[in-house]
C-alpha cells in the first residue's frame, strides 16, 4: 500500500477511531471546508436561486401562465412548457449540486492524505469534469441529486436544495388509515434504503473514473454491504457525541443565561442567550453537518477501497498548490494562514449577522390573527363533528372550519372524505346515498363515537358562538351544490360571519356570481408565482408553498393569507412573525395560549 494508506488505521482500530479520525480531518481541513461552505451558500442564495427563479419564471411568461396552483401545476408539468423547464432547469440544478459535493469530496480526500488544499485548485479540477456528467447519465443523477438524497433530508445536503418535505396535508390523511399508515412507513422506507445503498455515490462519482450512473449505484451498493457495520459503529459514536454537543451547549446556555441575569437584568439576558446561542449554533451547524457527512462517507470509501480505484489527479491539477504572480508568492505563502482565518472568520460573522438578520422576524403589523379550527377540535370529538365543533369554540377558535358534500338527494351534510369507509366502516360514496339512509350511519374513530350532522344543524347550533368557514368538496355528482348553499347561508342571516373557500377555482367563481356579498378564499395545496390573478377575497395556502414572495404578493393585494394546517407551536409563532393573517389548525387552544404571550 502507498503512504496515503500508511496515514489510515487498519479495520480493526478504524471502528474504534473514526470520530477521532474525522475529527483529524476536519483540523486539516477546517478553514478551506467552512470557507467554501459559507461562500456557497451565499452565491446559492444570492445567484443560483435567483437565476433559476428568472429562468422558471420567464418559461412561465413564454407559456401565457400569470400563475400556477393546485392540478394546474400537474397540467403545466406535462405540457410542453413544463417539459423545456425540466430540461433547462434540471441540469443546472445538478451542475451546481454536484458543483459543491464534489468540492468537498475532494477537500476531504486530500485532507484524509494529511495534504492540505487550495479551494481554488479544487474547484477547478471540478469544474474541469462537469462536461463529463453527461456521460454518467443526467437522468440517474437527477432522480439521485434532486430527488433521493433531498427526500432523505436528514440535516445535511446541498446549499441548493437541502431536503424535500412530503406535505403534511398528504401523510396526516394517509395516516389516518391503516393502509395509508403503511404506505407512509413503507415510502420512508424505501428512501432510506435507496440512500443507504447509494451512501457511496458520491465519493465514487467524483472519485473514480467517469461510468453510467446504474454501474456507480452497483458499485455504492457492494460498498456497503461491506462496510455496514462500519456505519453502523460510526452511527453509534455520532449519537453519543450528539448527546455530549446537547449537553455541552445546555451548560454553555445556562452559564450565559446567569451571567447576563447578573448584569442586565432577568428577561432581557433570557431573550438575549436563547436569542444569541440558538441562532448561532443553528448557523454554525448549517456550515458544518454537509463537510461533516462528506468526510466521513469519504473517509469509510477510502478504507474499503483500492488506490488503484481513484482517478483524482489525472487530470494533472494539484490540488495544494495555485499560480500566484511572482512578486506576491513568498508573501502570501508566509501571511496566507493567517490571511485565509481572517478572512474566514470575517466572513462567518457577517454571513451570521445577515442571517441573524433575516431570522430576526418581528411581529408584523395586523389588526387580528385568526385562528380557524380544522373540523373542529379533534381532542374533543371526532373531525366536522358536533362535539368537535362544540370543543373548537371552548378552545377559542375565531372560526371553525368544516367540509361539506351533497348526498344523493342533495343534502349538505358535514363531512371530509368522499367515501364513508375511513370514518365509518361502510364503503360507500357520498354522492350513492341519501340523507335518510346516512343518519342511521355512525362515525367512529378508536373510542370516539358520533354522527354525521347537516349543515343546517351546524350552522344553527354555533350561530353566535363562532365564526364559519365552509369548505367546498366537489365529487362530481352535485345537484346544484352553489345555489343549494347560498340559500342555507341566506336562510341563518350569516352572510357577514361566513368563508366559503375551495381548491376548486371554477366552483369558486360559480359561488362569487350567485353571491357577490359573501366572502371567498381559494385554498391552494401548490402555488406559484403571483397570487394576483385570481378573484378571491383571501388565500389560504399549505405550509409547504408559504414564502416571502407569496406573502408579499397577498400584502400588495391587500388579501388575507391563511396558513393550513399548522400543528405545532413553533410552526404558528413562525408564520405569525412572517405577518400571515392566521392558521387553520388541530391545536387551537396551544396555539392561542401562544400567541397570546406574543401580543
Amino acid at each position: 500500500m502507498n503512504d496515503m494508506n500508511d496515514a489510515i488505521p487498519s479495520k480493526k482500530s478504524l471502528v474504534m477511531r473514526m470520530t477521532r479520525e474525522v475529527l483529524r480531518v476536519l483540523k486539516l481541513s477546517w478553514r478551506p471546508l467552512l470557507l467554501f461552505e459559507l461562500v456557497y451558500k451565499l452565491l446559492t442564495i444570492g445567484i443560483f436561486i435567483p437565476l433559476l427563479s428568472a429562468l422558471f419564471n420567464q418559461i412561465l411568461d413564454w407559456g401565457g401562465y400569470q400563475a400556477i396552483a393546485n392540478h394546474d401545476v400537474i397540467r403545466f408539468l406535462f405540457s410542453r412548457h413544463g417539459m423545456v423547464s425540466l430540461i433547462v432547469l434540471a441540469p443546472i440544478a445538478i451542475a451546481i449540486i454536484y458543483t459543491e459535493f464534489a468540492v468537498l469530496v475532494y477537500i476531504a480526500y486530500y485532507s484524509i492524505q494529511g495534504r492540505e488544499v487550495r479551494v481554488r485548485a479544487v474547484l477547478m479540477k471540478v469544474l474541469i469534469r462537469l462536461p463529463k456528467l453527461g456521460r454518467i447519465g443526467l437522468l440517474g443523477l437527477a432522480i439521485y441529486l434532486l430527488l433521493l438524497f433531498p427526500l432523505l433530508d436528514a440535516g445535511f445536503g446541498a446549499s441548493l436544495l437541502p431536503g424535500i418535505l412530503i406535505p403534511e396535508f398528504i401523510t396526516n390523511e394517509l395516516m389516518k388509515t391503516l393502509a395509508g399508515l403503511l404506505a407512509v412507513v413503507g415510502f420512508f422506507v424505501f428512501i432510506g434504503a435507496m440512500n443507504l445503498i447509494c451512501i457511496y455515490a458520491l465519493p465514487i462519482l467524483v472519485l473514480e473514473r467517469t461510468q453510467r450512473f446504474i454501474q456507480v449505484v452497483r458499485r455504492s451498493a457492494k460498498l456497503f454491504w461491506r462496510s455496514k457495520f462500519t456505519l453502523l459503529a460510526l452511527l453509534a459514536e455520532w449519537l453519543l457525541v450528539s448527546i455530549l454537543i446537547v449537553v455541552f451547549f445546555f451548560i454553555l446556555l445556562v452559564l450565559f443565561i446567569m451571567l447576563t441575569m447578573w448584569f442586565l437584568g432577568e428577561n432581557f439576558a433570557i431573550d438575549m442567550a436563547l436569542g444569541m446561542i440558538m441562532s448561532l449554533g443553528l448557523y454554525t451547524l448549517s456550515l458544518l453537518l454537509t463537510p461533516l457527512f462528506v468526510i466521513a462517507i469519504t473517509r469509510v470509501y477510502m478504507e474499503y477501497t483500492e488506490p488503484a480505484d481513484y482517478a483524482a489527479d489525472e487530470d494533472g491539477i494539484d490540488p495544494t498548490y495555485w499560480i500566484c504572480e511572482k512578486g506576491k508568492k513568498q508573501q502570501v505563502k508566509k501571511q496566507g494562514g493567517k490571511l485565509i482565518t481572517m478572512i474566514m472568520l470575517l466572513c462567518i460573522a457577517l454571513g451570521w449577522g445577515l442571517t441573524t438578520l433575516f431570522a430576526s422576524e418581528q411581529p408584523a403589523q395586523r389588526d387580528e390573527f385568526i385562528l380557524m379550527a380544522h373540523r373542529g377540535d379533534l381532542s374533543s370529538g371526532i373531525e366536522n363533528s358536533m362535539e368537535a365543533f362544540e370543543g373548537a369554540v371552548q378552545a377559542g377558535a375565531d372560526r371553525i372550519e368544516l367540509d361539506i358534500m351533497q348526498t344523493k338527494d342533495g343534502k349538505l351534510v358535514v363531512i371530509h372524505d368522499e367515501n364513508l369507509k375511513r370514518l365509518t366502516g361502510h364503503d360507500i360514496p357520498i354522492y350513492d346515498i341519501t340523507w335518510d339512509e346516512l343518519q342511521h350511519i355512525p362515525l367512529q374513530d378508536g373510542e370516539q363515537t358520533s354522527r354525521i350532522a347537516t349543515l343546517d344543524e351546524v350552522i344553527a347550533t354555533f350561530k353566535g358562538k363562532t365564526k364559519f368557514t365552509i369548505d367546498l368538496k366537489p365529487h362530481g355528482y352535485e345537484q346544484d351544490l352553489v345555489a343549494s348553499l347560498v340559500s342555507t347561508i341566506h336562510k341563518h342571516g350569516i352572510q357577514d360571519e361566513v368563508y366559503v373557500q375551495s381548491t376548486d377555482y371554477e366552483f369558486l367563481q360559480e359561488f362569487r356570481a350567485a353571491a357577490p356579498n359573501i366572502k371567498i378564499g381559494y385554498v391552494m395545496f401548490a402555488a406559484f408565482r403571483s397570487l394576483h390573478p385570481y378573484d378571491v377575497d383571501y388565500f389560504a395556502i399549505e405550509q409547504s408553498f408559504i414564502s416571502s414572495r407569496i406573502i408579499a404578493s397577498a400584502k400588495l393585494l391587500n388579501k388575507p393569507l391563511y396558513v393550513w394546517t399548522v400543528n405545532d407551536i413553533d410552526s404558528a409563532e413562525h408564520f405569525y412573525k412572517l405577518g400571515v393573517d392566521g392558521v387553520i389548525t388541530d391545536i387551537t387552544a396551544d396555539i392561542r395560549e401562544h400567541i397570546n404571550l406574543l401580543h
